[in-house]
């Protein structure tokens, strides 16, 4: 039942249907769906990358030819995006109601509006030392002036993730690295040193197939503009392997993926399936 109302909801808020009144009334409506409707079962796996090559650059080509997604071209592509990742993909709930959980550092907001701003911190509550009063807002895993703030790029949720504004602004446009004397942390261990921004080991799973998506996906597009590709990507590709491999998909990430994939009509294959990567190997990711 609950898989329904988020299909209806995404539904509207990705203009496939019209609804005749506010969030508000469309919030009453969906709870008042009655019991027992069966909604769609979640999709497991792309049919598409069933039938796949067996490994190395046969597999990088099968993958980026048949998992890339159907995002609008358009401006306002991207303030649907956020919308749907603050309301839907991201908002799995705070012990039992709504609510965003900060990506990285895992502090769940309580909420169920649209907006990023909604979504501020009660208190210190990721013990970084600063309250974020504003909320939150959209972190693009591969920054945004990599890409001159393009679409499809921009409003691909498979690599984007609510934060709160400081820890957005603190990683900034640093690789991520391991760092071994952080001048900033919160309390779960993401942390930002000179070697560049490291994210919990809850999250560095997520991240590495975050990374890997988006470069499977997007090195023929321009996204490399202004960066040291080399020392953004290419050096830490066995890094991101490893942390690949260190922390698999867990059912939040998997659900994330499943909620992506209704609205911008692509998975992450490396979600799906963990070992994707390695069959694919580092030195065919560092080549492109």
């Amino acid at each position: 039942m609950q898989i329904l109302k988020i299909a209806v909801f995404a539904a509207v808020l990705s203009g496939l249907c019209f609804f005749p009144g506010s969030a508000q009334d469309m919030e009453v409506f969906l709870l008042s769906l009655p019991d027992g409707i069966p909604g769609p079962a979640p999709q497991e796996h792309d049919e598409r990358l069933v039938n796949h090559p067996a490994g190395g650059p046969e597999l990088f080509k099968f993958l980026h030819e048949t998992a890339a997604p159907s995002i609008p071209d358009s401006g306002d592509a991207y303030l649907k995006a956020k919308k749907y990742m603050f309301s839907v993909a991201d908002n799995a709930g705070c012990a039992g109601s709504p609510g965003v959980m900060e990506f990285y550092s895992k502090v769940c907001v309580p909420g169920s509006s649209q907006y990023g701003s909604d979504y501020r911190e009660n208190g210190d509550q990721n013990g970084d030392g600063v309250v974020d009063s504003e909320g939150m807002n959209a972190e693009h895993s591969w920054p945004q002036g990599f890409f001159n703030q393009e679409h499809p790029m921009r409003a691909d949720l498979h690599h984007v993730f609510p934060t709160f504004m400081t820890i957005n602004n603190v990683r900034g446009s640093a690789p991520f690295a391991m760092v071994s004397k952080p001048w900033y942390s919160t309390s779960n261990g993401t942390g930002r040193g000179y070697e560049g921004f490291e994210p919990a080991d809850s999250i560095k799973g997520d991240i590495a197939r975050a990374m890997l998506y988006f470069v499977l996906i997007y090195y023929d597009r321009n996204i490399r503009d202004g960066a040291d590709y080399d020392y953004f990507w290419k050096n830490r590709v066995r890094m991101f392997l490893e942390w690949n491999r260190f922390d698999p998909p867990d059912a939040a990430e998997k659900r994330r993926n499943d909620l992506i994939a209704g609205y911008q009509g692509n998975r992450n294959p490396f979600v799906d399936d963990f070992t994707l990567p390695d069959r694919i190997g580092a030195e065919v990711f560092m080549s492109h």
